[in-house]
């Protein structure tokens, strides 16, 4: 088992699939999945028909040097 925190840092700049085992500030629970590609994280992610999973990208969204407006 490993914390959220703990798996972000380990797969910096990748998405995570992980599911959380136990819930709290810094939830536990096991990365199913990652992949630096989002298209084929998300392919692969469809393809395995996982359930409640939580989806994070482990880095910046926007990179640095760029800016975003809303």
């Amino acid at each position: 088992m490993i914390n959220l925190e703990e798996a972000k840092k380990k797969y910096q700049g990748e998405w995570i699939a992980f599911r959380i085992f136990k819930e709290k500030d810094n939830p536990e629970g096991e990365v199913v999945f990652h992949n630096r590609d989002r298209q084929v994280f998300d392919k692969e992610l469809t393809q395995m028909g996982l359930k409640d999973i939580y989806i994070v990208f482990a880095g910046p969204l926007v990179p640095e040097g760029y800016a975003v407006m809303f």
